[in-house]
């Protein structure tokens, strides 16, 4: 009796692809080398080289992501470095009478903090004031700006009205060296400095918007293309170390009025930043008064800083 030949799986499949094809009409014909031209084939290998291009694409996304990153942490300690370094270039006597550290461990004879009810008052003021202006730009500027414009902003004011309450709250309560030595006290000042300093993210975010935005206008000016377009991750990377440093300690002083001023001179890149879109942009929508009180209002802080105490 004649037993038949048992074929592995694989040969089976195999046999069974091959008489598919033999039977089709259609089928591919690989000895004569036009397999490559079969429209299934080119399909597959389009969609192939779509998928490495899309794979290579990312992975360059990741690494421009991680380069402004890096670029923006290193400018952030740069900044921070120069920020404490300023006021001593400024007025070596002045400022050596007035910035002693202190790491949150304030001395008796050196810490000074004013707990007038001016002082206060006006930070619980500030607070209403920046809460009122956050409100309106979400209420009243969304539907005509740019979504993302009007985060930023929002959030900008916002964060300035989280800082003055803050900074309010321990003027107002924390009227001993004891107290301002407690860890309650660090974690609202540092609130309060640290909202400070992690404004360049929205203020440098909000340049960036506006300088895409506008470049992308028909009649830009030559001088508003020139801004570069630096990426959002940049100024969120530059405002993440730099409130890291504040969170440490390393702008913590005596009079902690000053924590303050080093965490102001530290926006000064994105200050900059807006203020050459406001120098450079030429569009029917922004007034020429809207460009004076901008370029004005980012100024304005800086003679604060050679005028304390």
């Amino acid at each position: 009796m004649c037993r038949s030949e048992e074929l592995p799986p694989e040969a089976i499949r195999a046999d069974s692809t091959v008489s598919s094809m033999g039977a089709d009409e259609s089928s591919v014909s690989f000895e004569d080398g036009d397999w490559m031209s079969s429209p299934r084939v080119s399909a597959s290998y389009q969609k192939a080289f779509r998928r490495m291009d899309s794979v290579e694409e990312e992975q360059r996304g990741v690494g421009r992501f991680v380069k402004m990153m890096l670029s923006g942490s290193a400018l952030g300690a740069a900044v921070t470095g120069f920020a404490l370094w300023f006021p001593f270039a400024l007025a070596p006597e002045a400022a050596s009478k007035t910035y002693d550290w202190a790491f949150y461990k304030y001395d008796e004879s050196l810490s000074h903090f004013d707990n007038s009810a001016w002082t206060y008052g006006t930070d619980y003021a500030l607070a209403v004031i920046m809460a009122l202006l956050a409100r309106n730009i979400m209420q009243h500027s969304m539907p005509g700006v740019s979504k993302d414009l009007c985060f930023h902003a929002a959030g900008l004011l916002f964060g300035y009205c989280v800082s003055v309450t803050a900074g309010g709250y321990c003027h107002h309560k924390y009227t001993t060296l004891e107290s301002r030595n407690s860890l309650s006290f660090r974690l609202l000042w540092t609130i309060c400095v640290g909202t400070v300093s992690a404004a360049s993210g929205y203020m440098g975010s909000s340049g960036t918007e506006v300088v895409r935005k506008f470049q992308q206008q028909p009649g830009c000016s030559p001088l508003l293309r020139r801004i570069p377009v630096v990426p959002e991750c940049f100024w969120w990377a530059f405002a993440l170390l730099v409130t890291g440093v504040t969170a440490w300690g390393g702008m913590s002083f005596q009079r902690p009025a000053c924590d303050i001023f080093i965490a102001g001179i530290t926006q000064f890149p994105s200050t900059f930043y807006l203020m050459a879109f406001f120098l450079t942009v030429q569009h029917p929508k922004v007034a020429l008064s809207a460009r004076i009180m901008g370029l004005i209002g980012f100024i304005m802080n800086a003679p604060l800083l050679p005028m304390y105490p």
